[in-house]
């Protein structure tokens, strides 16, 4: 990798799923070639203890809003000019609204009046409450209102004492009303219990999409890119009398040929070195790919740097960023990743505590299995620790 492709190698970096945004940025509007979407998206990941990453399993926002709106009061009334799918739009991550009333009016066709009185039910109605707010203060003080301590200590100090709140002079304010220290302390225990941010209790949108599949057939392994999850690239030399191969010979087409070449080239070094990497995993983790319940051999991100001419903390984003395929199931390329264990330089920190675990299923000490495995008693009760299987000495 040259000084001069380096300061584009965030393609490498770049999850595939947002891969044709970033090639679309590199090309920027070039006249000579176009990227469109892929056409195939894998979003099945498979999970397993602590090496494969956690997809969330909360519900979207427009999931979990959309029934909730249909059956909100006064919705008979908005839904043909203004559906469900409009009001969840309005909607930031936080829950709170993301343009004026002013401005949902405008967009829905509705008067301001109806506009404002359908939000005043949403906000009465949907939950988690506190959605549909202006801010933090009003969904706060919703939040309050929808569990009933309207008019209580927490009301008062969230309503009237916002602005001492916010300048850090809550004291001053205290002594100025003749609040005794102990219900503003009890106001704050309250406001702290609620939900400052009620929107992210949903899951954001997140496509996984596996730029490599490990092909199994007879005991071997063969990795292979999925070229259908690749970027669709569209040329246009033909327009412009370039035949095939044909470099412009035009001045002021020189330009947009090198932004042309430099993205390709930054696309190709991307698929290359995913390619390098799954072929050093074929080789090192054929065992783990035939059985992927097994814990993964010694290999670690310095090793495979070194042998792949690439720095270790570049493979170790690479590695995060960057899923496979095996047998219609799809993982991150770090789950074949683990360091060596200090007790056993043979056998990889994954494999020890698996064992560990095994034997610990089994009902043996940390003691027998410590000699069994030929470990100290202490590295067996860690791993047993972190297991979960630590009941027993």
């Amino acid at each position: 990798m040259t000084p001069k492709l380096f300061h584009g190698a965030n393609l490498l970096l770049t999850p595939l799923a947002g891969l044709t945004e970033a090639c679309r940025m590199l090309a920027d509007g070039n006249m000579f070639i176009s990227f469109a979407p892929p056409r195939n998206f894998s979003e099945r990941i498979e999970n397993a203890a602590e090496f494969y990453e956690n997809i969330p399993a909360l519900p979207s926002m427009d999931e979990s809003l959309y029934p909730q709106v249909c059956g909100c009061p006064g919705y008979a009334g908005v839904r043909q000019r203004a559906p469900a799918g409009f009001w969840c739009s309005l909607l930031g991550p936080e829950g709170y609204l993301n343009c004026t009333p002013d401005q949902a009016a405008e967009l829905s066709g509705l008067g301001l009046r109806e506009t404002l009185a359908f939000i005043e039910n949403l906000k009465n109605h949907v939950e988690p409450p506190g959605l549909f707010a202006s801010g933090l203060a009003e969904s706060l003080t919703i939040q309050l209102r929808r569990a009933g301590l309207e008019g209580s200590a927490a009301w008062f100090l969230i309503t009237e004492g916002r602005d001492a709140l916010a300048d850090e002079k809550l004291a001053e304010w205290r002594v100025s009303r003749g609040v005794g220290e102990s219900v503003v302390d009890e106001a704050m225990r309250v406001l702290r219990a609620l939900d400052p941010a009620p929107g992210r209790n949903f899951s954001q949108p997140r496509y996984i999409a596996a730029d490599v599949e490990f092909s199994v057939c007879g005991g071997e392994v063969e990795p292979r890119l999925i070229t259908g999850n690749l970027p669709s690239l569209e040329a246009h030399f033909a327009e412009f009398g370039l035949a095939r191969g044909e470099a412009p010979s035009e001045r002021w087409m020189r330009g947009e040929w090198s932004v042309a070449r430099r993205a390709l080239k930054l696309l190709g070094l991307r698929c290359r070195t995913v390619m390098r990497l799954s072929l050093y995993i074929a080789s090192k983790q054929r065992e783990k790919i035939l059985d992927m319940s097994l814990p993964p051999k010694p290999m670690t991100y310095a090793e495979a740097g070194a042998a792949l001419s690439l720095h270790a903390s570049t493979l170790h984003r690479c590695a995060k960023n960057t899923y496979c395929m095996i047998n219609g199931r799809c993982f991150q390329m770090s789950a074949f990743f683990s360091r060596a264990s200090a007790a056993d330089r043979k056998m990889s920190v994954s494999e020890l505590r698996a064992r560990v675990a095994e034997l610990r299923a089994a009902g043996m000490t940390n003691r027998a299995i410590g000699k069994l495995l030929g470990v100290p008693e202490r590295t067996a009760a860690y791993h047993a620790l972190k297991s979960g299987t630590s009941r027993r000495r």
